[in-house]
Protein backbone atom coordinates (compact mmCIF):
# COMPACT_ATOMS: atom_id res chain seq x y z
CA UNK A 1 0.00 0.00 0.00
CA UNK A 2 2.44 2.33 0.78
CA UNK A 3 4.74 1.72 -2.14
CA UNK A 4 1.43 2.30 -4.18
CA UNK A 5 1.26 5.89 -2.74
CA UNK A 6 4.97 6.29 -3.70
CA UNK A 7 4.80 5.44 -7.24
CA UNK A 8 1.34 7.12 -7.39
CA UNK A 9 2.76 10.55 -6.42
CA UNK A 10 0.47 10.11 -3.52
CA UNK A 11 3.47 11.03 -0.88
CA UNK A 12 4.87 14.25 -0.02
CA UNK A 13 8.40 15.19 1.97
CA UNK A 14 8.44 18.85 2.74
CA UNK A 15 5.64 19.80 0.38
CA UNK A 16 7.22 17.79 -2.74
CA UNK A 17 6.29 14.57 -4.25
CA UNK A 18 8.66 11.63 -3.51
CA UNK A 19 8.35 8.77 -5.69
CA UNK A 20 10.98 6.73 -5.10
CA UNK A 21 9.59 4.18 -1.70
CA UNK A 22 13.08 3.35 -0.63
CA UNK A 23 14.22 6.86 0.20
CA UNK A 24 15.73 7.27 3.24
CA UNK A 25 13.77 10.28 4.94
CA UNK A 26 14.80 12.31 7.77
CA UNK A 27 13.08 12.76 11.19
CA UNK A 28 12.94 16.39 10.90
CA UNK A 29 11.31 16.64 7.28
CA UNK A 30 7.22 16.40 6.66
CA UNK A 31 5.18 13.49 5.35
CA UNK A 32 2.02 13.95 3.64
CA UNK A 33 0.05 11.09 2.35
CA UNK A 34 -2.49 11.41 0.50
CA UNK A 35 -3.22 14.89 1.39
CA UNK A 36 -2.72 14.08 5.19
CA UNK A 37 0.12 15.16 7.02
CA UNK A 38 1.45 12.22 8.95
CA UNK A 39 4.15 14.12 10.30
CA UNK A 40 5.20 17.30 11.01
CA UNK A 41 8.57 18.33 10.06
CA UNK A 42 11.31 20.08 12.48
CA UNK A 43 12.80 23.05 11.99
CA UNK A 44 16.52 21.83 12.42
CA UNK A 45 18.68 25.36 14.76
CA UNK A 46 22.64 25.71 14.49
CA UNK A 47 23.84 28.06 16.89
CA UNK A 48 27.07 29.68 18.13
CA UNK A 49 27.14 30.64 21.31
CA UNK A 50 29.54 32.22 23.38
CA UNK A 51 29.17 31.19 26.89
CA UNK A 52 30.12 33.49 29.58
CA UNK A 53 32.00 32.28 32.56
CA UNK A 54 30.73 30.85 35.74
CA UNK A 55 27.62 29.85 33.80
CA UNK A 56 27.44 25.49 33.28
CA UNK A 57 26.78 23.74 30.40
CA UNK A 58 23.47 21.51 31.51
CA UNK A 59 20.46 21.22 30.12
CA UNK A 60 19.46 20.28 34.50
CA UNK A 61 17.41 23.40 35.02
CA UNK A 62 17.88 22.32 38.61
CA UNK A 63 21.08 23.82 38.44
CA UNK A 64 22.08 27.30 39.11
CA UNK A 65 23.56 28.77 36.95
CA UNK A 66 22.76 27.10 33.24
CA UNK A 67 22.84 28.25 30.17
CA UNK A 68 19.69 27.99 29.17
CA UNK A 69 18.66 30.84 31.55
CA UNK A 70 20.35 33.35 29.28
CA UNK A 71 19.18 31.52 26.07
CA UNK A 72 15.55 32.53 24.33
CA UNK A 73 12.68 30.37 24.25
CA UNK A 74 13.34 29.16 21.36
CA UNK A 75 16.45 27.76 22.39
CA UNK A 76 15.38 25.80 25.07
CA UNK A 77 15.39 22.55 23.06
CA UNK A 78 19.04 22.95 21.86
CA UNK A 79 22.32 20.86 22.75
CA UNK A 80 25.67 21.60 23.55
CA UNK A 81 28.20 20.19 20.95
CA UNK A 82 31.33 20.04 23.15
CA UNK A 83 31.22 20.96 26.77
CA UNK A 84 33.07 23.96 28.30
CA UNK A 85 33.51 23.83 32.21
CA UNK A 86 32.02 26.49 34.85
CA UNK A 87 35.38 28.37 34.74
CA UNK A 88 35.80 28.43 31.10
CA UNK A 89 34.28 30.65 28.54
CA UNK A 90 33.76 30.80 24.90
CA UNK A 91 32.63 28.80 21.93
CA UNK A 92 29.56 26.15 21.81
CA UNK A 93 27.55 25.04 18.85
CA UNK A 94 24.23 24.29 19.53
CA UNK A 95 21.76 22.09 17.87
CA UNK A 96 18.51 20.14 18.06
CA UNK A 97 19.66 18.20 14.81
CA UNK A 98 20.20 14.73 16.63
CA UNK A 99 22.15 12.71 13.50
CA UNK A 100 24.67 15.99 13.37
CA UNK A 101 25.00 15.84 16.94
CA UNK A 102 26.07 11.85 16.75
CA UNK A 103 28.03 12.23 13.74
CA UNK A 104 30.16 15.33 15.30
CA UNK A 105 30.65 13.72 18.31
CA UNK A 106 32.05 10.40 17.11
CA UNK A 107 34.40 12.45 15.08
CA UNK A 108 35.93 14.79 18.26
CA UNK A 109 38.96 13.25 18.08
CA UNK A 110 39.66 14.68 14.38
CA UNK A 111 37.76 18.02 14.99
CA UNK A 112 40.20 21.06 16.41
CA UNK A 113 39.52 23.00 19.25
CA UNK A 114 41.11 26.39 19.93
CA UNK A 115 41.73 28.25 22.76
CA UNK A 116 43.10 30.91 24.16
CA UNK A 117 44.62 30.98 27.80
CA UNK A 118 45.34 33.77 30.34
CA UNK A 119 47.80 32.51 33.24
CA UNK A 120 48.61 33.72 36.63
CA UNK A 121 52.31 33.48 35.81
CA UNK A 122 54.85 33.14 33.02
CA UNK A 123 54.80 31.02 30.31
CA UNK A 124 57.94 28.30 30.56
CA UNK A 125 59.41 26.32 28.06
CA UNK A 126 58.25 23.71 30.44
CA UNK A 127 54.95 24.52 29.75
CA UNK A 128 54.96 24.90 26.27
CA UNK A 129 56.67 21.48 26.15
CA UNK A 130 53.37 19.78 27.59
CA UNK A 131 51.11 20.37 25.40
CA UNK A 132 53.30 20.17 22.47
CA UNK A 133 54.96 16.31 23.75
CA UNK A 134 52.59 13.59 24.70
CA UNK A 135 51.92 14.35 28.58
CA UNK A 136 50.41 11.96 30.97
CA UNK A 137 47.06 13.25 32.57
CA UNK A 138 45.73 10.29 34.97
CA UNK A 139 45.91 6.96 33.44
CA UNK A 140 46.92 8.10 29.66
CA UNK A 141 48.90 10.65 27.14
CA UNK A 142 47.79 13.23 25.58
CA UNK A 143 47.64 13.94 22.04
CA UNK A 144 50.61 16.27 20.90
CA UNK A 145 48.65 19.95 20.25
CA UNK A 146 49.64 22.81 18.82
CA UNK A 147 51.12 25.68 21.25
CA UNK A 148 51.85 29.45 20.54
CA UNK A 149 53.01 31.76 23.23
CA UNK A 150 50.76 35.35 22.46
CA UNK A 151 53.09 37.02 25.25
CA UNK A 152 54.55 36.38 28.54
CA UNK A 153 51.89 35.59 30.13
CA UNK A 154 49.05 34.02 27.30
CA UNK A 155 49.23 31.49 24.95
CA UNK A 156 46.78 29.47 22.31
CA UNK A 157 46.54 25.95 21.87
CA UNK A 158 44.79 23.74 19.50
CA UNK A 159 43.38 20.28 20.49
CA UNK A 160 42.02 17.48 19.28
CA UNK A 161 40.63 15.58 22.31
CA UNK A 162 38.33 16.32 25.31
CA UNK A 163 39.67 15.40 28.54
CA UNK A 164 38.57 16.80 31.33
CA UNK A 165 40.13 20.05 32.30
CA UNK A 166 42.66 19.18 30.15
CA UNK A 167 44.01 22.59 29.87
CA UNK A 168 44.26 23.25 33.28
CA UNK A 169 45.78 20.35 34.57
CA UNK A 170 48.55 20.63 32.49
CA UNK A 171 48.88 24.09 33.53
CA UNK A 172 48.83 23.42 37.17
CA UNK A 173 51.33 20.19 36.75
CA UNK A 174 53.97 23.09 35.45
CA UNK A 175 53.28 25.22 38.62
CA UNK A 176 50.82 27.52 36.76
CA UNK A 177 47.07 28.08 37.33
CA UNK A 178 44.32 29.45 34.30
CA UNK A 179 43.61 33.17 34.71
CA UNK A 180 41.00 32.62 31.96
CA UNK A 181 40.13 30.17 29.38
CA UNK A 182 38.16 30.78 26.40
CA UNK A 183 37.30 28.35 23.48
CA UNK A 184 37.58 30.90 20.16
CA UNK A 185 37.01 28.14 17.85
CA UNK A 186 35.61 24.86 17.11
CA UNK A 187 36.07 22.63 13.79
CA UNK A 188 35.57 25.88 10.96
CA UNK A 189 33.41 28.01 13.24
CA UNK A 190 35.22 30.90 15.02
CA UNK A 191 34.17 32.94 17.90
CA UNK A 192 34.65 36.00 15.84
CA UNK A 193 32.82 39.35 16.88
CA UNK A 194 30.49 37.23 19.54
CA UNK A 195 30.60 38.80 23.12
CA UNK A 196 29.43 36.97 26.35
CA UNK A 197 25.91 35.99 26.13
CA UNK A 198 25.55 36.63 22.11
CA UNK A 199 24.31 33.85 19.50
CA UNK A 200 24.31 33.73 16.07
CA UNK A 201 22.31 31.24 14.32
CA UNK A 202 23.77 29.43 10.65
CA UNK A 203 22.55 27.25 7.99
CA UNK A 204 25.04 24.04 9.63
CA UNK A 205 27.85 23.11 11.09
Amino acid sequence: MAVDYCLNGKVLVNQLVETNPRRTIGYHEQIQINGEVVRQGTNLKYVLFYKPNLYECTSNRQIENHIYEILPPSYQDLFALGRLDKNSEGLLLLTNDGQMYREMMNHESSIEKEYLVQTFHPITTSLAESFINPFQLGQRHTLPAKFEKVDDFSFKVILKEGINRHIRRICAKNNNQVKQLTRIRFGNHCLGELTPGAYLEIDSF
